[in-house]
């Protein structure tokens, strides 16, 4: 049984597992070259911590980046992915800790990647803001 799933549809579903496998911490170095300098992240508005649109990479960084893992000590587990094309579906789990007082954060989430070109293009995000929040204010 052959599944004919194009070549290209396969990278681009390696491009962004190798995103999650650089979310460990040490290991965040290699975000950067994975995503595009022009990237573009949706997050939810709800999001106690860096919600809202994002353009560019270094916006990503110092806005959302920074403050996200500035309160929170997670990690982003994907457990299965959608592949259509140059879009990437993962779906997982926030896992880990607040970081003031180690409140114990589970958060499902989905996230749609566009990749193109060999990098990472657009992440629209969809997660439990209401379980983040909820975290976050026993900190």
């Amino acid at each position: 049984m052959s599944t004919n799933i194009p070549a290209d549809t396969e990278e681009n579903e390696k491009r962004v597992r190798a995103f999650y496998e650089a979310t460990v911490p040490g290991h965040r170095e290699a975000l950067r070259g994975l995503q595009a300098p022009h990237v573009v992240y949706d997050l939810p508005e709800g999001m106690p911590i860096g919600c809202g649109h994002f353009e560019g990479l270094q916006d990503v960084l110092e806005r959302f980046l920074t403050s996200f893992y500035g309160a929170l000590d997670v990690r982003f587990i994907a457990e299965e992915f959608i592949s259509a094309g140059e879009n990437v579906v993962a779906l997982g789990r926030i896992q880990g800790k607040t970081r003031k007082a180690a409140v114990p954060v589970d958060v499902p989430f989905a996230h749609v990647w566009t990749v193109r070109e060999g990098y990472l293009q657009r992440l629209r995000a969809f997660t439990d803001t209401a379980l983040l929040t909820h975290a976050l204010a026993k900190d």
